[in-house]
Protein backbone atom coordinates (compact mmCIF):
# COMPACT_ATOMS: atom_id res chain seq x y z
CA UNK A 1 0.00 0.00 0.00
CA UNK A 2 1.21 3.49 -0.87
CA UNK A 3 1.86 5.70 2.15
CA UNK A 4 -0.50 8.67 2.48
CA UNK A 5 0.75 12.01 1.19
CA UNK A 6 1.45 14.20 4.23
CA UNK A 7 0.44 17.26 2.18
CA UNK A 8 -3.04 15.94 1.40
CA UNK A 9 -6.17 17.13 3.16
CA UNK A 10 -7.45 14.02 4.94
CA UNK A 11 -11.23 14.04 4.52
CA UNK A 12 -14.00 12.18 6.34
CA UNK A 13 -17.49 12.06 4.84
CA UNK A 14 -20.60 12.06 7.03
CA UNK A 15 -23.69 10.52 5.48
CA UNK A 16 -24.17 7.89 2.79
CA UNK A 17 -27.02 9.28 0.69
CA UNK A 18 -27.02 9.88 -3.06
CA UNK A 19 -25.12 13.16 -2.79
CA UNK A 20 -22.17 11.57 -1.01
CA UNK A 21 -21.19 9.65 -4.12
CA UNK A 22 -20.52 12.99 -5.82
CA UNK A 23 -18.42 14.21 -2.90
CA UNK A 24 -16.51 10.94 -2.63
CA UNK A 25 -15.68 10.89 -6.33
CA UNK A 26 -14.57 14.51 -6.12
CA UNK A 27 -12.23 13.72 -3.22
CA UNK A 28 -10.70 10.78 -5.09
CA UNK A 29 -10.14 12.93 -8.17
CA UNK A 30 -8.27 15.72 -6.41
CA UNK A 31 -4.51 15.22 -5.88
CA UNK A 32 -4.61 17.36 -2.74
CA UNK A 33 -7.28 15.28 -1.01
CA UNK A 34 -7.33 11.87 0.64
CA UNK A 35 -10.59 10.12 1.54
CA UNK A 36 -9.78 8.53 4.89
CA UNK A 37 -13.06 7.80 6.71
CA UNK A 38 -16.84 7.68 6.53
CA UNK A 39 -19.55 7.75 9.17
CA UNK A 40 -23.25 6.92 9.12
CA UNK A 41 -25.71 5.33 11.53
CA UNK A 42 -26.84 2.79 8.92
CA UNK A 43 -24.10 0.20 8.61
CA UNK A 44 -25.23 -1.47 5.34
CA UNK A 45 -25.12 1.78 3.35
CA UNK A 46 -21.88 2.73 5.11
CA UNK A 47 -20.22 -0.50 4.01
CA UNK A 48 -21.47 -0.01 0.45
CA UNK A 49 -20.11 3.54 0.22
CA UNK A 50 -16.75 2.47 1.64
CA UNK A 51 -16.60 -0.43 -0.78
CA UNK A 52 -17.34 1.72 -3.82
CA UNK A 53 -14.59 4.23 -3.03
CA UNK A 54 -12.05 2.26 -1.03
CA UNK A 55 -12.58 4.24 2.16
CA UNK A 56 -10.32 2.58 4.76
CA UNK A 57 -12.14 3.51 7.96
CA UNK A 58 -15.86 3.44 8.73
CA UNK A 59 -17.75 4.12 11.94
CA UNK A 60 -21.28 4.70 13.20
CA UNK A 61 -19.89 7.25 15.68
CA UNK A 62 -19.17 10.48 13.81
CA UNK A 63 -17.89 12.11 17.01
CA UNK A 64 -14.96 9.71 16.96
CA UNK A 65 -13.90 11.24 13.64
CA UNK A 66 -14.21 14.76 15.01
CA UNK A 67 -11.75 13.77 17.74
CA UNK A 68 -9.40 11.86 15.42
CA UNK A 69 -6.07 13.64 14.75
CA UNK A 70 -5.79 11.67 11.49
CA UNK A 71 -8.78 13.57 10.06
CA UNK A 72 -8.25 17.13 8.80
CA UNK A 73 -11.66 17.94 7.36
CA UNK A 74 -15.24 16.74 7.02
CA UNK A 75 -17.78 16.80 4.22
CA UNK A 76 -21.22 16.72 5.87
CA UNK A 77 -24.18 15.36 3.90
CA UNK A 78 -26.52 14.20 6.65
CA UNK A 79 -30.12 15.33 7.35
CA UNK A 80 -30.40 19.09 7.89
CA UNK A 81 -31.12 18.80 11.60
CA UNK A 82 -27.69 17.22 12.18
CA UNK A 83 -25.60 19.79 10.32
CA UNK A 84 -25.11 22.25 13.16
CA UNK A 85 -23.96 19.83 15.86
CA UNK A 86 -21.70 17.95 13.47
CA UNK A 87 -20.15 21.03 11.89
CA UNK A 88 -19.51 22.70 15.24
CA UNK A 89 -17.88 19.57 16.67
CA UNK A 90 -15.45 19.35 13.76
CA UNK A 91 -14.77 23.09 13.67
CA UNK A 92 -14.09 23.26 17.40
CA UNK A 93 -11.65 20.39 16.94
CA UNK A 94 -9.80 22.56 14.40
CA UNK A 95 -11.05 20.63 11.37
CA UNK A 96 -12.31 22.29 8.20
CA UNK A 97 -15.91 21.69 7.13
CA UNK A 98 -17.75 21.55 3.82
CA UNK A 99 -21.44 21.22 4.71
CA UNK A 100 -24.26 20.43 2.30
CA UNK A 101 -27.01 22.93 1.65
CA UNK A 102 -28.94 24.18 3.47
CA UNK A 103 -26.20 24.74 6.03
CA UNK A 104 -28.84 24.71 8.80
CA UNK A 105 -32.62 24.90 9.20
CA UNK A 106 -32.51 28.24 11.07
CA UNK A 107 -30.51 31.45 11.16
CA UNK A 108 -29.65 30.89 14.83
CA UNK A 109 -28.01 27.56 13.97
CA UNK A 110 -26.21 29.07 10.97
CA UNK A 111 -24.87 31.82 13.24
CA UNK A 112 -23.60 29.23 15.70
CA UNK A 113 -21.73 27.45 12.91
CA UNK A 114 -20.17 30.68 11.65
CA UNK A 115 -19.15 31.61 15.20
CA UNK A 116 -17.54 28.20 15.70
CA UNK A 117 -15.49 28.65 12.54
CA UNK A 118 -14.35 32.12 13.55
CA UNK A 119 -13.46 30.95 17.03
CA UNK A 120 -11.49 27.93 15.90
CA UNK A 121 -9.64 29.30 12.92
CA UNK A 122 -10.88 26.37 10.81
CA UNK A 123 -12.62 27.10 7.51
CA UNK A 124 -16.35 26.61 6.90
CA UNK A 125 -17.73 26.26 3.36
CA UNK A 126 -21.32 25.61 2.26
CA UNK A 127 -22.00 23.30 -0.69
CA UNK A 128 -24.10 25.44 -3.01
CA UNK A 129 -22.97 23.44 -6.01
CA UNK A 130 -24.51 25.44 -8.87
CA UNK A 131 -21.98 28.23 -8.33
CA UNK A 132 -19.48 25.81 -9.84
CA UNK A 133 -21.41 24.96 -13.00
CA UNK A 134 -19.63 26.44 -16.05
CA UNK A 135 -22.88 27.78 -17.54
CA UNK A 136 -23.74 29.63 -14.31
CA UNK A 137 -20.21 31.02 -14.13
CA UNK A 138 -20.37 32.11 -17.76
CA UNK A 139 -23.53 34.12 -17.09
CA UNK A 140 -22.01 35.72 -14.01
CA UNK A 141 -19.06 36.80 -16.15
CA UNK A 142 -21.49 38.46 -18.57
CA UNK A 143 -23.16 40.30 -15.69
CA UNK A 144 -19.79 41.44 -14.34
CA UNK A 145 -18.79 42.65 -17.82
CA UNK A 146 -21.94 44.77 -18.03
CA UNK A 147 -23.39 42.93 -21.03
CA UNK A 148 -26.93 43.16 -19.62
CA UNK A 149 -26.65 46.60 -18.12
CA UNK A 150 -28.16 47.02 -14.66
CA UNK A 151 -30.11 43.91 -13.61
CA UNK A 152 -33.64 45.02 -12.80
CA UNK A 153 -35.29 41.70 -11.99
CA UNK A 154 -34.66 37.95 -12.03
CA UNK A 155 -36.66 34.75 -11.97
CA UNK A 156 -35.16 31.56 -10.55
CA UNK A 157 -36.34 27.96 -10.43
CA UNK A 158 -35.93 25.15 -7.92
CA UNK A 159 -38.52 22.44 -8.52
CA UNK A 160 -39.11 18.79 -9.35
CA UNK A 161 -41.64 17.82 -12.03
CA UNK A 162 -43.99 14.98 -11.06
CA UNK A 163 -41.56 13.82 -8.38
CA UNK A 164 -40.74 14.52 -4.77
CA UNK A 165 -38.46 12.95 -2.15
CA UNK A 166 -39.44 10.80 0.80
CA UNK A 167 -37.74 9.77 4.03
CA UNK A 168 -36.13 12.46 6.14
CA UNK A 169 -36.72 15.13 3.48
CA UNK A 170 -40.42 15.12 4.39
CA UNK A 171 -39.91 14.84 8.16
CA UNK A 172 -40.18 18.33 9.71
CA UNK A 173 -37.98 17.35 12.65
CA UNK A 174 -35.11 16.23 10.40
CA UNK A 175 -35.50 18.55 7.42
CA UNK A 176 -36.72 21.74 9.09
CA UNK A 177 -38.84 22.55 6.04
CA UNK A 178 -39.86 21.15 2.69
CA UNK A 179 -39.20 21.92 -0.96
CA UNK A 180 -38.08 25.45 -0.17
CA UNK A 181 -35.18 24.19 1.98
CA UNK A 182 -34.48 21.34 -0.44
CA UNK A 183 -34.83 22.93 -3.87
CA UNK A 184 -35.58 26.60 -3.35
CA UNK A 185 -32.17 27.21 -1.79
CA UNK A 186 -30.56 26.34 -5.14
CA UNK A 187 -32.54 29.08 -6.86
CA UNK A 188 -31.90 31.59 -4.07
CA UNK A 189 -28.14 31.09 -3.93
CA UNK A 190 -27.70 30.93 -7.72
CA UNK A 191 -29.63 34.18 -8.07
CA UNK A 192 -27.52 35.85 -5.41
CA UNK A 193 -24.29 34.59 -6.98
CA UNK A 194 -25.25 35.92 -10.41
CA UNK A 195 -26.05 39.30 -8.87
CA UNK A 196 -22.66 39.56 -7.14
CA UNK A 197 -23.81 38.41 -3.68
CA UNK A 198 -26.03 41.29 -2.47
CA UNK A 199 -27.88 41.18 0.84
CA UNK A 200 -31.64 40.57 1.11
CA UNK A 201 -33.63 43.63 2.16
CA UNK A 202 -37.20 42.30 2.00
CA UNK A 203 -38.72 38.84 1.51
CA UNK A 204 -42.38 38.09 0.80
CA UNK A 205 -43.70 34.61 0.12
CA UNK A 206 -46.66 32.33 -0.46
CA UNK A 207 -45.87 28.79 0.69
CA UNK A 208 -48.05 25.73 1.03
CA UNK A 209 -48.55 22.01 0.62
CA UNK A 210 -50.59 21.81 -2.55
CA UNK A 211 -49.67 18.65 -4.42
CA UNK A 212 -49.44 15.92 -1.79
CA UNK A 213 -50.05 14.95 1.81
CA UNK A 214 -46.60 15.77 3.12
CA UNK A 215 -46.09 17.44 6.51
CA UNK A 216 -43.82 20.02 4.83
CA UNK A 217 -44.21 22.49 1.97
CA UNK A 218 -44.20 21.39 -1.66
CA UNK A 219 -44.91 24.73 -3.34
CA UNK A 220 -43.53 28.24 -2.83
CA UNK A 221 -43.20 31.56 -4.63
CA UNK A 222 -40.87 34.19 -3.16
CA UNK A 223 -40.25 37.85 -3.94
CA UNK A 224 -36.84 39.02 -2.74
CA UNK A 225 -35.67 42.63 -2.83
CA UNK A 226 -31.88 42.88 -2.71
CA UNK A 227 -29.51 45.57 -1.49
CA UNK A 228 -28.51 46.36 -5.10
CA UNK A 229 -32.14 47.29 -5.93
CA UNK A 230 -32.78 44.11 -7.94
CA UNK A 231 -36.03 42.22 -7.33
CA UNK A 232 -36.09 38.44 -7.67
CA UNK A 233 -38.90 35.94 -8.05
CA UNK A 234 -38.00 32.44 -6.87
CA UNK A 235 -40.19 29.39 -7.44
CA UNK A 236 -39.69 26.09 -5.64
CA UNK A 237 -41.61 22.87 -5.26
CA UNK A 238 -41.99 19.13 -5.55
CA UNK A 239 -44.52 17.25 -7.65
CA UNK A 240 -44.99 20.24 -9.95
CA UNK A 241 -46.91 19.54 -13.19
CA UNK A 242 -44.41 21.80 -15.00
CA UNK A 243 -41.53 24.13 -14.19
CA UNK A 244 -40.42 27.15 -16.16
CA UNK A 245 -36.76 26.27 -15.86
CA UNK A 246 -34.32 23.57 -14.86
CA UNK A 247 -33.02 23.31 -11.29
CA UNK A 248 -31.11 26.54 -10.51
CA UNK A 249 -31.98 28.05 -13.89
CA UNK A 250 -32.16 31.82 -13.58
CA UNK A 251 -33.51 34.48 -15.93
CA UNK A 252 -31.98 37.95 -15.81
CA UNK A 253 -33.76 41.06 -17.05
CA UNK A 254 -31.39 44.01 -17.42
CA UNK A 255 -31.50 47.53 -18.77
CA UNK A 256 -29.25 46.27 -21.58
CA UNK A 257 -30.85 42.93 -22.35
CA UNK A 258 -32.11 39.54 -21.22
CA UNK A 259 -30.30 36.25 -20.56
CA UNK A 260 -30.82 32.99 -18.73
CA UNK A 261 -28.55 30.15 -17.65
CA UNK A 262 -30.24 27.40 -19.69
CA UNK A 263 -32.71 27.65 -22.55
CA UNK A 264 -34.94 24.59 -22.14
CA UNK A 265 -35.85 24.67 -25.86
CA UNK A 266 -32.24 24.20 -26.96
CA UNK A 267 -30.92 21.46 -24.69
CA UNK A 268 -28.98 18.80 -26.62
CA UNK A 269 -30.32 15.22 -26.81
CA UNK A 270 -29.38 13.15 -23.77
CA UNK A 271 -28.55 16.24 -21.72
CA UNK A 272 -27.76 15.51 -18.06
CA UNK A 273 -28.31 18.39 -15.69
CA UNK A 274 -26.65 17.37 -12.42
CA UNK A 275 -23.20 16.02 -13.23
CA UNK A 276 -19.91 15.30 -11.48
CA UNK A 277 -17.73 18.19 -12.74
CA UNK A 278 -19.40 20.92 -10.69
CA UNK A 279 -19.04 18.85 -7.53
CA UNK A 280 -15.39 18.22 -8.36
CA UNK A 281 -14.86 21.96 -8.90
CA UNK A 282 -16.60 22.65 -5.60
CA UNK A 283 -14.36 20.27 -3.67
CA UNK A 284 -11.33 21.68 -5.47
CA UNK A 285 -12.24 25.14 -4.15
CA UNK A 286 -12.48 23.71 -0.64
CA UNK A 287 -9.19 21.79 -0.77
CA UNK A 288 -7.21 24.51 -2.51
CA UNK A 289 -8.53 27.33 -0.32
CA UNK A 290 -7.59 25.40 2.81
CA UNK A 291 -4.11 24.75 1.39
CA UNK A 292 -3.72 28.47 0.59
CA UNK A 293 -5.01 29.59 3.98
CA UNK A 294 -7.94 31.56 2.54
CA UNK A 295 -11.70 31.44 3.05
CA UNK A 296 -13.36 29.03 0.59
CA UNK A 297 -16.48 30.34 -1.13
CA UNK A 298 -19.36 30.08 -0.67
CA UNK A 299 -18.57 30.75 2.97
CA UNK A 300 -20.63 30.16 6.07
CA UNK A 301 -21.74 33.77 5.78
CA UNK A 302 -22.95 33.10 2.22
CA UNK A 303 -24.88 30.06 3.40
CA UNK A 304 -26.38 32.08 6.23
CA UNK A 305 -27.87 34.57 3.76
CA UNK A 306 -29.76 31.76 2.05
CA UNK A 307 -31.07 30.47 5.38
CA UNK A 308 -32.09 34.03 6.28
CA UNK A 309 -34.13 34.34 3.07
CA UNK A 310 -35.81 30.99 3.73
CA UNK A 311 -36.59 31.87 7.34
CA UNK A 312 -38.05 35.23 6.34
CA UNK A 313 -40.08 33.54 3.60
CA UNK A 314 -41.62 31.07 6.05
CA UNK A 315 -42.40 33.93 8.44
CA UNK A 316 -43.96 35.98 5.65
CA UNK A 317 -46.17 33.08 4.62
CA UNK A 318 -47.14 32.26 8.19
CA UNK A 319 -45.43 28.85 8.05
CA UNK A 320 -43.47 27.40 10.94
CA UNK A 321 -40.23 25.54 10.30
CA UNK A 322 -39.84 22.23 12.06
Amino acid sequence: MTAPDPGCLRIAVLGTGWIMDFHARAALEHPGAELVAAANWREPSLHRLAGRYGIPRITTDWRALAADPEVDAAVIGTPNALHTAQAIAFLEAGKHVLVEKPMAPTVAEADAMVAAARGSGAWLMVAHCWRFHPDVRALRARVEAGDLGTIVKTRGYGGHVRWGPSGWFTDPALAGGGALLDMGVHAIDTTRYLLGDPQPVRVCAAIGTRYGGSAVDDDAVLLISWSNDTNSVVESGWWQPWVGGLEADTELYGTGGYARVWDMTELPPGYEHCTQPMYSAQLAEFVEAVAAGRQPRPSGEDGRVVVQVVEQAYASAGNQQG
